[in-house]
């Protein structure tokens, strides 16, 4: 069986198992997604693309060598990222909507000499912090809250980046496969937001176009994660933080205006890091050994597209530094 034969039998297997999931979920609570009794569906409708690589590492040996699942003490320098970038665009968005007067967050009041904190389960607690205890308040409860959820988190990224994202990346080239992968990761929520989940006011709107747009863009962030790394622990870091602190404070933004500013806000600052991300991957990414064998090892039967992209690719590795030496010493003699 050959790789892309078992990454298109991957794919439709996590989409089956994950939607039916969903449908079952959303039918025991009749549509209502604020229902409690809904998470246990959930919960294990986000470990489907982990358990989906699992079953793939047990069964088809070639598979575990592929899959970025180590960690590694490049993983831990690269964990300050996972959490602040999130906390960021959770905190520009309150900033925006401060300052264009659209609204403003209930569980904060700035001021120059200090913040108070109103609400929010913060673990250096509530009240008027100077600003370096605010922020030393921040760092903490958003790196525990996002380690709490990095737990689920891996669910979903051992399969999104642990493994699919080096298959398409080989297959359709960089770019075009951090993009593909974006696709599918939204794609692959669809019932939940065709139900309202995330875009209650606009749900086909949110399932066909924001939510789309929004994960291709954070995916190349998280692509530049875990290609840095050669783990998808970041990755999965990152996911936790997005689910925690940066839903979080996102959620504590008062506004009686429509939720797609909201909505458009939030996209727009992540279209910002996905093309600062893109950048970086462009220009600046190395693939070490593993992760060169791991993401881009020729595959049989790739078609003419794909063997370009990979050429390019190739510029990045060792084997192509070491055939433009040769060259070079070639011509040096002659």
């Amino acid at each position: 069986m050959t790789r892309q034969h078992t990454t298109i039998i991957y794919c439709i297997g996590i989409f089956v198992a994950s939607w039916v999931l969903q449908l079952s979920g959303i039918r025991a609570v009749r549509g209502d997604l604020e229902n409690g009794a809904i998470t246990p569906w959930l919960v294990v409708a986000m470990f489907t693309p982990a358990l989906g690589v699992l079953l793939l590492m047990a069964f088809y040996k070639p598979v575990r060598e592929q899959v970025l699942w180590k960690a590694n003490w490049r993983a831990f320098t690269f964990a300050p990222y996972c959490v602040l970038i999130p906390t960021f665009v959770s905190f520009g968005m309150i900033a925006i909507f401060s300052w264009m007067g659209w609204g403003r967050s209930a569980w904060f009041e700035f001021s120059h000499a200090g913040v108070k904190v109103l609400a929010g389960r913060w673990l250096l607690g509530q009240g008027t912090q100077s600003w370096p205890l605010f922020l030393c308040n921040i760092a903490t409860t958003a790196t525990a809250y996002s380690l709490v959820a990095m737990i689920l988190g891996a669910g979903e990224e051992l399969g999104w980046r642990g493994y699919l994202q080096g298959r398409l990346i080989e297959r359709f080239g960089l770019s075009r496969g951090v993009i593909v992968l974006g696709l599918l990761w939204s794609f692959w929520h669809l019932p939940l937001l065709l139900a309202g989940y995330n875009y209650p006011e606009h749900p086909v709107l949110g399932a066909l176009v924001l939510s789309p747009l929004l994960l291709v863009a954070a995916s190349f962030f998280m692509a530049w994660l875990t290609m840095r790394t050669q783990s998808f622990w970041p990755a999965a870091l990152a996911h936790g933080a997005g689910d925690s602190i940066q839903g979080g404070l996102t959620s504590s933004i008062k506004t009686s205006l429509p939720g797609l500013y909201m909505y458009l806000t939030e996209l727009t600052l992540i279209s910002i890091l996905g093309v600062i991300f893109y950048i970086l991957l462009s220009r600046r990414t190395r693939f070490p050994s593993k992760l060169h064998r791991a993401t881009f090892g020729a595959p049989q039967g790739m078609n003419q597209t794909g063997s370009t992209s990979l050429a390019k690719l190739l510029t990045w590795s060792g084997e192509a530094r070491e055939k433009n030496t040769e060259f070079r010493s070639k011509s040096a003699s002659s």
